[in-house]
């Protein structure tokens, strides 16, 4: 089916950078919705040991999953900002996080998984020499989201991907792929991120049928995901390829194909 054409003018239910927040932080919220359906400890039962530390060696592919207690430590290890916090306590994260890389890898918009993340404040433009270009506000919206994605730490959002590599890859695997390669999958949907074009300067846009679309037809041209990080403005979406590049790295993962965990 057709995808329908994104607009300029209809807010992005999920913009490009709260894609990576969704591909980042994933494993580390599916420990979270882990952590949420454990039944609470009966009367009188001695009290939990305190947490490993996160920075403990990857675990092997065969290891079992990690205790509740270890996957809190690892997602607490990936940022102490407040907002990525939030997010990750949502529910039903171990589903939305497979479903958002698959969608991302494939170059589908996400926004059914993602709605919450939506910017509160409206679409704007300005006339700036004889053209109507994206306003600066526009961008803004998009700030707070930026500096999730700047204050998560590669190196621990890889040790928590890598404990909890087999339930997102049983997740994954249960959305109708069952010959899928998560690893394959992952670095296929930050490469589309590292990749996607960041423009300097005002971006034209031109109203089509109610609708502001970009004024340069190379750009209206680029995919959803592509648009949404134009849609952030430079500040946002260098921020999100930068994020991108380094778990790339973090990974294992080169910038054109994926190596061995």
């Amino acid at each position: 089916m057709e995808q329908p054409k994104s607009t300029l003018s209809r807010p992005s239910r999920a913009p490009g950078i709260v894609l990576l927040v969704a591909v980042i932080a994933g494993a580390g919220a599916l420990g979270w919705w882990l952590r949420s359906r454990q039944p609470p400890p009966p009367p009188g039962a001695p009290a939990a040991a305190p947490a490993p530390s996160a920075a403990a060696p990857d675990a092997g592919p065969d290891a079992p999953p990690p205790s509740p207690a270890d996957q809190r430590a690892l997602v607490e290890a990936m940022s102490g900002n407040a907002l990525f916090r939030r997010w990750v306590g949502e529910g039903d994260l171990l589903r939305r996080w497979v479903v958002v890389t698959d969608n991302l890898a494939e170059g589908v918009s996400p926004r059914a998984q993602l709605g919450a993340l939506a910017p509160e404040r409206p679409f704007s433009v300005l006339e700036q020499g004889g053209e109507t270009v994206i306003a600066p506000a526009a961008y803004h919206r998009y700030d707070d989201v930026g500096d999730v994605v700047a204050s998560l730490d590669a190196a621990a959002a890889a040790r928590c991907y890598r404990a909890l590599h087999g339930m997102l890859a049983a997740g994954y695997r249960a959305l109708g792929y069952p010959g899928a390669d998560l690893d394959a999958v992952t670095a296929r949907a930050l490469r589309r991120l590292a990749d996607a074009p960041a423009k300097d300067g005002p971006i034209a846009v031109r109203k089509e049928e109610g609708a502001y679309v970009f004024a340069d037809e190379r750009l209206e041209a680029l995919g959803p995901v592509e648009k949404h990080l134009l849609r952030m403005g430079p500040r946002n979406a260098r921020i999100v390829q930068a994020k991108a590049r380094e778990l790339l790295v973090a990974l294992g993962m080169s910038a054109s194909g994926n190596a061995p965990r």
